[in-house]
């Protein structure tokens, strides 16, 4: 059962809408190749059911379409040689004449009734010499619905052939008939080993069930019909593509090309997604490879805050320890007997040496332990910048330059990247980077003479400086309270309250000291990894663009594909 016209329309305006989709995805990736072929197939949707007749030069083909189309006729000029490389694309047309609608296509209008369900396009040869011989016919093939594969009888090995026969099968899958032309130049015996050899490679190539005629356009043109091999040719014809199925024939010619060009969308969309993959793989270590090293520091500054107070805490009791001894009742009255005689044994005196001497030993005991904690936490700094140095380098590459669809984004993505290396790699080696003014004005800054040149070494030099400011500040202001303590009391019944003020200072300070180092460390470390983060902001945007199209397109290709998958489902219940 054959559809009605209205049915067909229907049709085609469903594989126009599913096209229209198609074509605006190629566009927006500026693949303008095959965007071409998806426009031409929609413009030709209305038009009769096309042959495509390819082969070598001296095959045979205009001698082929002539005879096939009308034996009395030379439609198309057949000539020794080649003499241009002009397409020629036969048509149903009243008056009979010839236009060139392109520099290298010519329309041959005749009036023929077979060309009302069937145009026929006669292709330069394959291995012509003239330059744009191969590349018009293959801007024909595409949008082709059959191909008419015609070689000479005498010999249809030529490699040329073969490798064309592969563009068109494999980067087409179009439907292909094989010709043997000039079948009266073989004998019987020679010319059927030849169809079984067409048949054998065929078959060797992926066509299961090959169709070969072989045909003498020569015998036909004289009249020698029964011979001629084109009574089985034109039933062939007749049986599979006219006789009213040629237009549904030509919307299922016309999803196939459409759908291998969704394909090779398709193929280009996995390695870019691959592609995408592996670089958000890639930054996610890096935030893997922050997150650990900022951990591991923070861990770190805890052990070594822990240790510096511990320090303290010991110091701190043992002064405490000296202080209350001082005070106690039979010091304080030796004390005073001594001072009668001694005035350089008097309390005050003592509590100020007793003040200098809590001092150096916080600081000189402090600072050594300091010294060797913060080399640690700065070897960890430097070693987080390092390992995003190094993972950069290694950043795989899967989507090259050379991609048929996506070079372009291929390219983009190589300079990002390459700017990336070379923007962190200047990073590193310049050490305001790690240089945080606001942090350190409280506690002194560095001379730029010390940094110059450092890069990430600075950061030992800024956590060294940073660190020591904060000890040295919180110390000398305990210090500083207490010698206004030891200076505002007197002795005796107040000796409570001296050591009182002693212990609350020490637990100010070492309370202090807990939570401000490790803040103002965690704190620059944070600062550190942010600065790093910041290199990545190109590639981050990079990333996120390149998630938003990827879904958009592979959205869109899911709805092509199951609208083309119904719509041939349709076409099939009415061929079966």
């Amino acid at each position: 059962m054959l559809f009605t016209s209205q049915e067909i329309q229907d049709i085609r305006d469903r594989i126009k809408f599913s096209a229209t989709e198609l074509n605006s995805i190629l566009k927006k990736i500026h693949y303008s190749e095959e965007e071409r072929i998806t426009t031409d197939i929609v413009s030709r949707l209305d038009e009769p059911y096309m042959f495509v007749v390819v082969g070598e030069v001296k095959s045979g083909k205009s001698s082929f379409v002539n005879a096939l189309l009308d034996p009395g006729k030379e439609i198309c000029k057949v000539a020794a040689s080649p003499m241009t490389d002009t397409i020629q694309q036969i048509v149903f047309g009243k008056p009979e004449r010839e236009e060139y609608s392109s520099q290298y296509v010519k329309k041959i209008y005749q009036d023929n009734e077979i060309l009302k369900e069937i145009a026929v396009v006669d292709t330069p040869g394959t291995n012509t010499i003239m330059d744009h011989h191969q590349e018009v016919t293959e801007k024909f093939v595409p949008v082709s619905d059959l191909i008419i594969f015609v070689f000479e009888a005498k010999n249809p090995y030529r490699q040329s052939s073969w490798e064309f026969f592969d563009f068109i099968k494999d980067e087409w899958r179009k439907n292909i008939i094989f010709i043997l032309q000039q079948k009266d130049l073989l004998d019987a015996k020679d010319l059927e080993t030849n169809i079984e050899g067409v048949k054998e490679n065929a078959r060797k190539k992926g066509i299961a069930n090959p169709v070969v005629f072989a045909v003498s356009a020569k015998d036909e043109i004289e009249g020698r019909t029964n011979e001629s091999g084109f009574i089985k040719l034109r039933e062939y014809v007749e049986n599979h593509i006219t006789q009213g199925k040629s237009p549904v024939l030509k919307l299922k010619a016309s999803i196939e090309t459409l759908e291998s060009v969704n394909d090779k969308l398709s193929d280009g969309m996995k390695l870019r997604i691959d592609q995408f993959e592996s670089d958000f793989a890639f930054r996610e270590e890096i935030k893997s490879i922050l997150a650990k090293q900022v951990t591991k520091t923070n861990n770190q500054t805890d052990l070594l805050v822990e240790s510096l107070v511990a320090k303290y805490d010991k110091i701190s009791d043992k002064y405490e320890d000296v202080l209350s001894r001082r005070l106690g009742f039979f010091s304080l009255l030796t004390n005073s007997f001594k001072s009668i005689f001694d005035k350089s044994e008097n309390l005050n005196k003592w509590l100020t040496n007793f003040t200098d001497s809590l001092e150096r030993e916080l600081k000189d005991t402090m600072g050594k332990n300091l010294n060797n904690g913060i080399k640690d936490i700065a070897d960890n700094i430097q070693m987080m910048a390092k390992l995003v140095d190094a993972k950069l380098h290694t950043n795989q590459t899967i989507l090259t330059r050379d991609h048929h669809i996506f070079s372009d984004l291929a390219e983009k993505r190589s300079n990002i990247l390459r700017d990336l290396m070379d923007t962190f790699s200047n990073f590193i080696n310049r050490e305001e980077n790690f240089y945080d003014k606001k942090l350190m004005s409280k506690y002194g800054d560095i001379s730029p003479d010390l940094l110059k040149g450092s890069g990430i070494a600075a950061i030992g030099i800024i956590l060294a400086a940073l660190t020591h400011g904060i000890v040295f500040d919180i110390t000398g202001g305990v210090l500083t309270t207490i010698g206004f303590i030891f200076a505002g009391f007197g002795i005796g019944l107040k000796r409570k309250k001296i050591i009182k003020g002693f212990k609350t200072e020490l637990e100010k300070g070492r309370k202090k000291l807990k939570e401000e180092i490790a803040e103002k460390i965690k704190k620059y470390v944070s600062n550190i990894r942010s600065r790093i983060d910041d290199n990545f902001g190109r590639f981050d945007d990079y990333l996120e663009n390149e998630k938003k199209e990827i879904d958009s397109i592979v959205n869109a290709q899911k709805n092509i594909i199951s609208s083309f998958k119904e719509i041939k489902e349709d076409l099939n219940k009415k061929l079966v």
